[in-house]
């Protein structure tokens, strides 16, 4: 088949024209089997440089995917595969991009662990789980996290406590500490350091109020239904007796 010219296209990437046919060619090929001065080559040449080619493909795909953030092997081979790139044209992409330290582990766990902390709440437990996901060591992963000190995930929490208060005034002090500590508990950070922060934490609601008041006309007085009503809604018998005794 003789090469009738080529036409750049794109970033190391090339047009071939042939006879009767044309196809895509990145540089690195190109270069490699001399297609600049071999103007003519055979069939089973081509199929050999066609299939090579595809790893330039994938290769030049993930750098581009690479570029826009740091990733992991599973995030490049699940961003390959949906590509449709065969796992043997994945794994050797993966392997060159090792080789020229474009994947590397420890330097990822430490840029993912910054972005957790700085902008989103999750806690050193859940991103931890996150990190052993991507099949990371544990070892790796402890390695950086045991560097943040404890001040930092206090902070966090503390934030989050904060904005939770404005946000749960509607509920029984009883009923906002235990939705807390468990939605805190869910987000990753250790029981000890929650029940610390939580221990002295003053909370304000006239939730009660609006309650007693809406069950009082229920229930027309009635003291025991009123109470039971109010008890299920998760607030304590000294906080509805500040109300009911005063009533009825």
């Amino acid at each position: 088949m003789q090469i009738a010219k080529f036409k750049k296209i794109g970033k190391s990437k090339y047009k071939v024209f042939f006879d009767n046919t044309e196809i895509i060619l990145y540089e690195d090929i190109i270069l490699k089997y001399d297609l600049l001065l071999k103007k003519d080559i055979d069939v089973y040449l081509l199929d050999k440089i066609i299939e090579e080619n595809r790893f330039y493909e994938a290769y030049y795909l993930a750098l581009n995917y690479i570029e826009i953030k740091m990733r992991n092997k599973n995030e490049i081979y699940e961003y390959l595969s949906k590509k449709e790139f065969d796992n043997s044209v994945i794994d050797t992409t993966i392997e060159k991009l090792e080789s020229l330290n474009l994947l590397n582990n420890k330097k990822y766990i430490e840029a993912f662990i910054n972005d957790r902390v700085n902008l989103s709440s999750d806690g050193p437990f859940k991103i931890k789980k996150q990190l052993i996901d991507y099949d990371f060591s544990e070892e790796d992963v402890d390695e950086y996290l045991n560097r943040i000190d404890n001040s930092i995930w206090k902070e966090k929490l503390s934030h989050i406590i904060d904005k939770r208060k404005k946000l749960m005034k509607n509920k029984s002090y009883f009923m906002f500490i235990n939705k807390l500590k468990n939605d805190l508990y869910n987000l990753g950070y250790d029981r000890y350091l929650i029940d610390e922060l939580l221990s002295n934490i003053s909370y304000e609601s006239d939730s009660l109020k609006k309650e007693y008041e809406k069950v009082s006309r229920k229930f027309k007085g009635e003291r025991n239904k009123i109470i039971s009503s109010l008890l299920r809604k998760g607030y304590t018998y000294e906080e509805i007796n500040s109300f009911v005794k005063n009533d009825v």
